[in-house]
């Protein structure tokens, strides 16, 4: 849990008596791996932190997996429609290893806010986060080839390619296993 209020206290450093009512907020669980953490379909109203572990948020369309952020050790997360939205979840988000997650609900997330500006100034910095993050990731799939987003891959996640399988890593690329081993085959020359 030091770690979730490290990391927050990184994005925007928060007042001690903030810090202290966001202790008895929050709470841990583990996921083994292959285990959701939330589902498509459902209301999700959590801000996420990965204490440890790996977790990827994705979707099925037409009977095929897609995969569009994988999160590691010290990454918040959400399920950005339904804790802005109040919607049910348009993915899933799921252990990738044995995962260990603090949360605090958005109830909690919405009286700190409220109760004290240094939280409100967290928030508003992480939601900033969260576009730019999405915005870019957008623009990868828009803009880039296959190679170039597999390169752009590599920049993003490239220390964690042991921990992430080939599957995974071509439904993130929105290509064919086929078409990743020609393109890590080309790199390799």
């Amino acid at each position: 849990m030091s770690e979730f209020i490290n990391k927050l206290n990184s994005i925007s450093p928060l007042a001690n008596d903030a810090i202290d009512e966001l202790f008895h907020c929050i709470q841990t669980s583990t996921y083994e791996k292959g285990e959701l953490i939330h589902t498509e379909g459902k209301v999700n109203k959590n801000l996420f932190f990965v204490e440890s572990g790996l977790v990827k948020h994705f979707y099925y369309h037409d009977g095929n997996q897609y995969v569009f952020r994988f999160f590691k050790e010290n990454d918040f997360f959400i399920a950005t429609d339904s804790f802005f939205n109040d919607l049910p979840a348009g993915y899933s988000t799921i252990a990738l290893e044995k995962t260990e997650i603090t949360h605090l609900d958005y109830d909690s997330f919405e009286r700190l806010c409220q109760k004290y500006h240094s939280f409100e100034s967290f928030a508003r910095k992480f939601v900033s986060i969260v576009a730019y993050t999405a915005i870019s990731n957008l623009k990868g799939l828009l803009y880039l080839d296959a190679t170039a987003r597999y390169a752009k891959f590599i920049n993003e996640y490239g220390h964690l390619q042991q921990r992430i399988s080939l599957g995974d890593t071509a439904a993130f690329l929105g290509i064919s296993q086929v078409q990743l081993s020609r393109i890590r085959s080309k790199k390799q020359v």
